[in-house]
């Protein structure tokens, strides 16, 4: 028999009434001290037609006819559904989704000192059972299932219902034609914001490199789409096949980006670069978040090149935000938040924000509501997933210094 918990915020978490997979956040918590959040290995997202997949048909002139009544529609009580691999009965439940959990419940905290009434239920996807047409009809917000499988079994049930995909990169193939709205933002948009990032720092005394993997293994899906968004943006640039068949010279900046689907020939290069620029080279390394996970230990190798780094997670430590959550979850579960805390404080509080200003079809409103999390940033285009898929990135900084910064713009 499944099981789930109801639960009321009002006796757990004052005034509301409540409540990642290991390949997105490595390790059960990030080392505070590097201060950044990756993550992990990425995966290949490109949008294409998903056999299986329930359809949904709607145009933005839909959309926008739709807008009027949407006041009509607020909810007084928001119901939130969590669907966890808690594995609650186990010996060993889930570390993670119970860190998931705890955060998510901080959300539910915060909003209900906002006035925000809501009603929660954990569907423990662990137990061997899935989210029900039950599940899916009598909640205005469902997060979860985590998987790419689960997520696509449960669509048949959603009718005008959405699924938000919290973790799995792959669920971004849904998100253009079914009830799936993709929470984690892509590499693809993490390649999207490099290029800009590289097109709005690039001076013209300047020379752009690419280091292009001339092997087979290394002329993958990323690196395709890399060179497609440069050739896109009319940039000038010089390709070569290593670090030394660069003519460096005195004076002069190179901004320097890796075309390769190989880790292995990634970390090369990054190596490469950092000897360089320790030989006073003036160098600036652009990356993905991609970057950090395959260079392992090696991490000074980013602040030698002073690299940019776009990631779909980051946290910075010295907002007051981050802190304050820091402070709250120690005092309520008397122990240190990781990447999976963050995780699902920013994905309820976000989701339930929008049912709370848009009523049912909040989805609706998706790209014309952006938000700043603590982890992560939520920004939805119409071009992109119809709507339904998060694109916002984040930029990091590693400083000579051998600190990290998140840079805005």
């Amino acid at each position: 028999m499944k099981k789930f918990i109801t639960i009321a915020l009002a006796l757990c978490l004052l005034h509301t009434g409540a409540a990642a997979q290991w390949y997105l956040f490595p390790g059960a918590r990030a080392n505070e001290n590097e201060r950044e959040e990756t993550a992990g290995e990425e995966q290949n997202l490109r949008l294409r037609p998903v056999p299986g997949a329930p359809v949904r048909q709607e145009t933005d002139m839909e959309i926008e006819d739709d807008f009027p009544d949407f006041g009509f529609n607020r909810r007084s009580v928001i119901t939130v559904t969590l669907a966890l691999p808690v594995n609650a009965d186990s010996e060993k439940p889930s570390s993670n989704f119970l860190e998931m959990y705890g955060g998510a419940l901080l959300a539910l905290r915060d909003l209900g000192d906002e006035g925000v009434r809501t009603r929660l239920r954990l569907v423990d996807t662990a137990s061997g059972n899935g989210l029900t047409a039950g599940d899916i009809k009598n909640s205005d917000v469902i997060i979860g299932p985590v998987t790419y499988d689960e997520i696509l079994s449960a669509l048949p049930m959603c009718g005008d219902r959405m699924l938000i995909s919290p973790l799995d990169p792959k669920t971004a193939e849904l998100a253009a034609g079914s009830g799936v709205i993709q929470a984690p933002s892509s590499w693809a948009s993490q390649v999207d914001e490099l290029v800009n990032w590289v097109q709005e720092e690039l001076m013209p005394e300047d020379e752009l490199i690419v280091i292009r993997d001339p092997s087979k293994s290394g002329s993958g899906e990323q690196s395709d789409y890399l060179m497609s968004r440069l050739h896109g943006k009319v940039l000038d640039f010089r390709i070569v096949k290593a670090v030394s068949e660069i003519n460096f010279e005195e004076g002069r900046t190179y901004r320097i980006l890796i075309a390769s689907d190989s880790d292995a020939f990634l970390t090369g290069a990054a190596r490469a670069a950092a000897i360089e620029a320790a030989r006073n080279r003036n160098i600036i390394l652009y990356s993905t978040s991609r970057i950090r996970s395959t260079i392992g230990t090696n991490v000074n190798d980013l602040y030698d090149t002073r690299t940019r780094l776009t990631a779909s997670y980051y946290i910075d430590y010295d907002s007051r935000k981050v802190k304050d959550f820091i402070l709250a979850y120690r005092a309520l579960y008397k122990g240190e938040p990781g990447s999976f805390a963050f995780q699902g404080y920013d994905t309820v509080y976000y989701f339930v924000s929008m049912c709370r200003d848009y009523g049912r079809r909040w989805q609706r409103r998706l790209p014309e509501s952006p938000m700043r999390g603590l982890q992560s940033d939520f920004s939805f285009d119409r071009r992109k997933g119809g709507g339904r898929e998060n694109v916002a990135v984040r930029r990091v900084v590693y400083n000579s210094d051998l600190t990290t910064s998140l840079a805005q713009y």
